[in-house]
Formats: structure tokens, sequence, C-alpha cells
């Protein structure tokens, strides 16, 4: 990721990418300790850059109160995406932060008017009925399209051994199919090597695999379905 830290460098770095053929770009960054992504004071950047290049914008913002969300939700960005957890302790002990389950479901009601609103599960991170009452949560709201990632584990971290096995991604997917109507996609941050995990998602109806591997491309191929290659985010996919 390039870092734009003012509005200003925001909307000299998307008048590069546009000039570069780019399509669109995630605004994201690191969050506070109450899980906000301070990304409001950039809305109004967000709207120029809209009008001026035609750029799609996918918006992280972390957890939202009222104010928050009014002030990226007036940005007009094509897409939010939510991190959504509804274990407590994953919460509190893992991601260190000061909130709640109520927290994540606050944000999705906030957003869920904008009907562009994209939630986020990773699978793993978790306990498993933390993961339940997640997938269980999401067809509560309007939602856009669901991603689905698969926690990796990242070398010379206390969680390097952590990766998500393919088994419980596997059964994520077929459950959030089966109770979401709106498309689901097997997101970009999930374990690598597992391309069985990859066709199993396809199999069981995902509409969508960023970054799938040669050779669930050629399998999908073998089995006659259509590949589309969309060069765009995962929350602007569709």
């Amino acid at each position: 990721m390039r870092p734009a830290l003012t509005p200003d460098e925001l909307e000299r770095e998307a008048v590069r990418l546009s000039s570069e053929g780019g399509r669109g770009f995630l605004l994201s960054g690191g969050c506070d300790p109450l899980g906000r992504v301070p990304l409001g004071g950039f809305s109004g950047s967000v709207r120029r850059i809209r009008a001026s290049t035609g750029l799609e914008v996918n918006i992280h913002p972390g957890l939202l109160d009222e104010m928050d969300a009014a002030a990226i939700i007036s940005s007009g960005a094509e897409a939010f995406s939510v991190d959504v957890v509804q274990d407590p302790l994953t919460i509190s002990g893992t991601l260190h932060l000061q909130a709640s389950p109520r927290d994540y479901r606050r944000t999705m009601g906030l957003l869920e008017p904008t009907e562009r609103l994209v939630p986020h599960v990773c699978v793993g991170l978790q306990s498993e009925e933390g993961e339940e009452e997640t997938l269980e949560l999401i067809p509560s709201y309007r939602v856009h399209a669901l991603i689905v990632l698969g926690l990796m584990g990242t070398r010379g971290t206390p969680w390097e051994s952590r990766a998500v096995p393919r088994e419980r991604l596997s059964r994520a997917v077929r459950r959030a199919v089966a109770t979401v109507t709106a498309p689901v996609l097997l997101g970009c941050m999930r374990p690598r090597g597992q391309w069985e995990a990859e066709a199993e998602a396809i199999e069981d109806g995902a509409a969508g695999v960023v970054n799938p591997s040669p050779r669930t491309v050629q399998w999908a191929l073998d089995k006659g379905y259509l590949v589309e290659n969309v060069p765009s985010c995962c929350a602007l996919h569709l």
C-alpha cells in the first residue's frame, strides 16, 4: 500500500493512479484502541476523486459511531468493507480493542442504508462459536456481498502456526452460501497452497475467488466453468 497521510496526499496519489490506468483503490489504515480508522477527514477528497477521476473507492473504516458514519457515507464511496467479529474474547484478548460485539452490529446498521455494505469474516480468528454467531448475524442486514477470509499464519508471531485448516474454511464458505442471499466471495487474505479450498468454494456456490491459484483456474476450465478475470478489489467485484 502507498501511504497518504493527508487529504491532499490522497488526491495526488489518486491522480497518479488514474494516469497509470488504475480503476480504483482501497482506503484503509491502522485503528485506534476503540477499533476506529480515522477516515472521516478524507470524505471530501474521496468525493473530489470520484468526480474528477472516476476511480472506484472501497473504504475500510473500522468501527463507527453516528458522526463518523455520516462523514464516510457522504464520500459516496462504492463500497464500505467492515470486519465483523462477535466473540468478546477475540475482540479484547486477540485484537486488544476496547469494543464489544454490539459495536460491530452498530457499524453494520449505520452502513446498511448505503446498500454498499460488504462485511468480511476471517475464519479461524475467533472461536468456532463466535464464527457461527458472526455468520448467523450477516443475513440480518442488507449487504452487497460477503467476503470470507482465512486466518494466515504470520511468520515470527505467536500465531505463526495457527493458519486456518482447509476444512474449517470450506465449512464456513458452505454455511455462508447457504444462509446469505448476497454473493459470497473467497477473499484475498487466506492461506496459500490450498487450491482444493478454492475449488470447493466454487463448487459450493461462491460468486468469485480472489487471486486463485493457476491450478484452480485450470480445474475450473476443465469442469466447464466460465472463468472471468476481474482486476478489482473483492468489494468492488460485483
